[in-house]
Parts: C-alpha cells; sequence; structure tokens
C-alpha cells in the first residue's frame, strides 16, 4: 500500500499519537516516498491492544503472591508399575493413528554459539555434525516407518531467521521428509519500548521490533492456520520442545500416554536441579495451581530451602518439553479474553536507538524493553496438568552458550555418554571410543532396546571422530 504523495493517513497519525506514539513521526517531512510507505505500512500492522496490554503486564511485578509449595503428584520415567507401561501402549497407538505432531520453536539465531545462521542449521552431532534440525528430521523419520504415518511437524521461527530455515529445509530436501508434513512459519513482533514506554525507532522510518517470545508459539499456531490443520487431519496432541536440545525425544510415547490418559490440558518434563544455583524455572504449587518461577524471581531462602531428608526443597527444574491439547491451545488464543491470556514479561535489552537529532546510537546499558510471553504461563489456565520427571543426562543437553555450561562441547558430552549407557543397556559389549547412534536406528533407549533386541541391522561407520551406529541400508 502507497502513501508516498501527500501527508500521513490521518487517521493512522491521530491512532499512534492519541496512544502517545507521536515522537515516531518526528521525522516525517525528512522521509522519501518509499520510507513514508514502509513506515505507514509497519504502524498498520500493529496491534496497540495487544502493546496496551504489554505494557499494562510488564507494569506488574510477576512474583508469586500465594501460598507455595514443591508439586504433588509427580510422574518419575522410571517407576516401576503397570500404569508406565499402559501410558506408553496409549502413546504408541495415538502416534500410530497420526494423532501427535511434533512441534520446534526455532526462533534463535546462532550468534551467541559464534554461528551464522539460524541456530537449528547449527551442528550437534559429535560424529555426523549433523545439524539441529537434521538429528529431529531423523527422529520423525524412524516414527514415520515404525507406525506407516508421517507426523505432522510444525516448525516456528522468527522474522530474523524465517527466510533463511525455509531456504535450508528446501536446500537440505526436508531431509526426506514429505514436503507436506512440515509447516514452518513465523511467530509475532512487538515494538520495543524505552523506559517510558515509548516505541524505539532503529531509523527514521522504521520502529524496532522484537520476537513476542516462545509463549507466542500458541498464538502464531493459530494465525499461522496450523491449528486448524490440526483439527482437519484429526491431530489431537502437540509434543512441543525448543531447538537447542539435541537429546529430547521428539515424539515420547509415554509422555503422549500420560498426558491423554488424564485428560490434561497441558503435561510438562521435569529434571533435578544441578545444585540451588542453576539458572532454570522452577516448578511450583501456588495456591493449588501449577506453575514456573524463573529462578529470578525466587528469594533466597526459598532457592536454598531443604526439605527433611536435606534435599532442595524447590528442585524441579523446567527443560521447555511439554505436552498440549489442541482444544487448550484453541481456548487460549481464541476463546479467553485478552486480560486472561498468557502475560508479558519484560527483557531489559540494549537497543540501538535514533537520538533526537536522528543520529543512531549504540547505547553502553539496557535502554530498551522487549516484551516477551512465555509458554509456560499457560500452566495455571490448565487443567489436570502432569509433570513427568525424567533424567537429565539422558533427555537435556541443551545448547546455548559458545563455551562452558550448556555449550557445544558440554552437549557432545552428554550425548556421547548416553550412547554408552544404552549399549550398556542391552547386555552387548560397548563399542570402544565415541559413539554416536543414529536417531534412524533409534531416537530414545527404549526403542534402541527394542531395535537392539529383535535384531534389527546396524551398520557401523568408523570416521577419524568415532563410530556411527546407523541402521543398515
Amino acid at each position: 500500500m502507497k502513501f508516498s504523495t501527500g501527508d500521513c493517513p490521518t487517521k493512522v497519525r491521530e491512532k499512534f499519537e492519541s496512544f502517545g506514539q507521536e515522537d515516531i513521526f518526528r521525522f516525517w517531512e525528512t522521509l522519501s516516498g518509499s520510507e513514508k510507505d514502509h513506515l505507514i505500512n509497519q504502524l498498520i500492522s500493529i496491534d496497540l491492544g495487544e502493546c496496551s496490554r504489554a505494557l499494562d503486564d510488564i507494569a506488574r511485578p510477576m512474583n508469586a503472591n500465594g501460598q507455595i509449595s514443591p508439586p504433588s503428584g509427580v510422574i518419575k520415567r522410571d517407576q516401576s508399575g503397570a500404569d508406565m507401561a499402559d501410558y506408553n501402549q496409549l502413546g504408541e497407538e495415538l502416534l500410530s493413528q497420526g494423532k501427535v505432531a511434533a512441534f520446534t520453536v526455532a526462533g534463535g539465531q546462532g550468534s551467541r554459539l559464534g554461528h551464522d545462521g539460524p541456530k537449528g542449521t547449527f551442528a550437534c552431532g559429535p560424529i555426523t555434525e549433523n545439524t539441529l534440525f537434521q538429528h529431529f528430521a531423523e527422529s520423525l523419520i524412524f516414527y514415520s516407518k515404525k507406525f506407516s504415518i508421517s507426523p505432522l511437524w510444525l516448525v516456528m521461527t522468527s522474522p530474523s531467521n524465517h527466510s533463511q530455515t525455509c531456504e535450508y529445509f528446501k536446500k537440505s530436501n526436508f531431509f526426506g521428509l514429505p514436503k507436506n508434513r512440515v509447516k514452518i512459519f513465523s511467530q509475532g513482533t512487538l515494538p520495543v519500548f524505552n523506559e517510558k514506554g515509548k516505541f524505539i525507532l532503529e531509523s527514521k522510518f522504521k520502529i524496532a521490533t522484537s520476537p513476542n517470545g516462545h509463549g507466542g508459539s500458541l498464538q502464531a499456531l493459530e494465525v499461522s492456520g496450523c491449528l486448524e490443520l490440526m483439527k482437519e487431519e484429526g491431530v489431537d496432541f502437540l509434543s512441543y520442545f525448543q531447538v537447542d536440545n539435541p537429546l529430547v525425544y521428539c515424539l515420547d510415547p509415554t509422555f503422549i500416554g500420560l498426558h491423554a490418559s488424564q485428560n490434561a490440558d497441558m503435561s510438562s518434563k521435569a529434571v533435578s536441579k544441578e545444585n540451588a544455583e542453576e539458572k532454570v524455572g522452577i516448578f511450583i504449587e501456588e495456591s493449588e495451581r501449577l506453575r514456573v518461577l524463573e529462578y529470578s524471581d525466587l528469594p533466597n531462602n526459598l532457592i536454598n530451602a531443604k526439605d527433611k531428608n536435606g534435599f532442595l526443597k524447590f528442585d524441579l527444574g523446567n527443560i521447555a518439553i511439554h505436552m498440549f491439547s489442541r482444544d487448550f491451545i484453541e481456548k487460549l488464543t481464541r476463546a479467553l479474553p485478552q486480560s486472561k491470556r498468557l502475560p508479558y514479561h519484560a527483557a531489559h535489552k540494549k537497543v540501538p536507538y535514533l537520538d533526537e537529532k536522528g543520529r543512531l546510537r549504540a547505547p553502553n546499558q539496557p535502554n530498551g524493553i522487549k516484551a516477551e510471553m512465555f509458554v509456560f504461563d499457560a500452566l495455571p489456565l490448565a487443567q489436570n496438568n502432569q509433570i513427568l520427571k525424567v533424567s537429565r543426562s539422558e533427555e537435556f543437553a541443551p545448547i546455548k552458550n559458545a563455551f562452558g555450561a550448556d555449550s557445544i562441547k558440554s552437549s557432545i558430552k552428554l550425548q556421547l555418554a548416553r550412547s554408552q549407557v544404552w549399549q550398556g543397556a542391552v547386555g552387548g559389549t560397548r563399542l570402544k571410543g565415541d559413539v554416536e547412534i543414529s536417531p534412524l536406528y533409534a531416537p530414545t533407549q527404549a526403542y534402541f532396546i527394542e531395535e537392539y533386541t529383535r535384531g534389527t541391522s546396524f551398520n557401523l561407520k568408523k570416521t577419524n571422530k568415532g563410530t556411527l551406529w546407523r541402521p543398515t541400508p
């Protein structure tokens, strides 16, 4: 839509000035026709109602207010009993019926890892150097073959990496998956605010924006049409995970079955915290509702609190792996009033900005507020929540940092250690040296034991980095 001739459309200008954003027009008279078009079209795309809700939310503290206690009724994966076998059987039945889709949240860039591109294109395989996207794709190929049905794979990007991600999948020929089973879509954005609630200009004709957080993934499912697609295909459940964890079980029958059997709206996986200072969100119960508190929102007396046995009282760490029922997501995105949807949190960041004279400035201190929703804030709105406690060495090896904890080095170490555990679980002789077990052979320990026990043939490819355990072609 072109507005380059004449003045700024009156209704647009009045709308934003009445919202206190008159400063975004201060360079209007100096703009070229195409620059005016760009600014106005951006303004038309901004939802001021959502901006108002975000500003209201970030002005309120998010600390817990009610009676806090550790979650009750936590299920442990390694606990014995017929229930676990029943959960697994139900999960496999749902997978064979095409009732479950995989959902990867992949909006991040790999800049913190020294990688030029989307984080999903970062190499994570110890031997293969396969990327995160390929690693997950091969896991889904396993399920496609096992259950004779190709599960839907939903991949959420951000505006900064969407085109690169789409191009990568096309160039990789979708890793052998049917193209129509992979749906890639971008999450929403909001303007970046300064401390006074004003939009920050990154140029004379462009407002700085940022993705609306992983909580925005639920709304993005609705806007992209993926929720409707799930309904059309009879997909009732969604397996949510973030792109940076190569140990994740993309589709976990036991977790799926637990969630479905309890008619849960939302279920979560958790691990024991390594120590009190570990910077992960913590599962708690507050006024009988399950929720996650960020580590920064817990006072020291609760962070270090011990139970009667001397263990951490609040030790259930959130690892961003969830199961959702489709009808619950529909409720959150369609039926609930704005006031009851996921709240926004403030992320204070250093954001380049234009000063009053139109000069681009790089601040030394955080000057911008990025409003973000967290997906775990859906927990208090959900019914029949379930928590499955799993082993972190089995299912959690995130790649977030270039060095130190949660780096590629630490993740590879954990991946290799897990492969040794899997080999030991089948009673065979462990291979010497580093071994990477391809998800094409088995994406979970239970399936590795099953495939090995039934005699599924495999090929051992030796390289200078180690050995790749993969299915025989």
